[in-house]
């Protein structure tokens, strides 16, 4: 990792930079990057639940849950974030998933001219460990967009195969995303 980053576990004064960081890198992901058209009230319903600053608080506050972040020492700037916890059925709907019992990446983002240079490595490398701590002896699951080919085989890199698909909602929007388990 570069020597002007840190990572580290992020914390409540972090929530808006977070917000503002996840929807800029789900946009530059999805709707520039890989140019799926959105209509913007989709957008605008997904943020407002699932990444809104108050449900970066809700996270934060979750003993079961946790946030790290890679951050530019020289500015202050967010340059990649990631979160982990307690996997969920409602959000990962597979007959093997163990509410509560089994682990989860939920999140894992890295600013579009940052990519390529270790920063997504650094967050799985505290990542897991604190997932096999929490959650020891349980599967890891993730869920991935099914034609983001480069985060696949980063996650097949890390253990991680796909299990089964499904359509994950953005506002009325689905789109159609793979189930991976470790």
């Amino acid at each position: 990792m570069n020597y002007q980053c840190v990572l580290r576990r992020a914390i409540i004064t972090d929530i808006n930079a977070l917000s503002q960081f996840y929807q800029k890198a789900y946009r530059e992901t999805f709707a520039e990057g890989f140019s799926i058209p959105y209509p913007e009230l989709d957008l605008a319903i997904y943020f407002r639940s699932s990444a809104s600053p108050e449900s970066f608080a809700n996270n934060l506050n979750d003993p079961n849950q946790a946030i790290w972040v890679i951050e530019d020492k020289t500015n202050g700037e967010l340059i990649a974030f990631a979160m982990a916890g307690a996997c969920n059925a409602d959000n990962i709907s597979y007959p093997d998933v163990c509410s509560n019992k089994d682990g989860a990446i939920h999140r894992l983002y890295v600013r579009r001219d940052r990519q390529s240079r270790g920063f997504g490595r650094k967050l799985m490398y505290v990542m897991l460990p604190w997932l096999e701590e929490h959650y020891p002896k349980r599967p890891i699951w993730l869920t991935v967009w099914s034609k983001n080919f480069k985060a696949q085989r980063f996650y097949r890199h890390y253990g991680f195969n796909k299990v089964d698909q499904f359509y994950f909602r953005v506002g009325e929007w689905k789109d159609f995303e793979f189930i991976m388990k470790r």
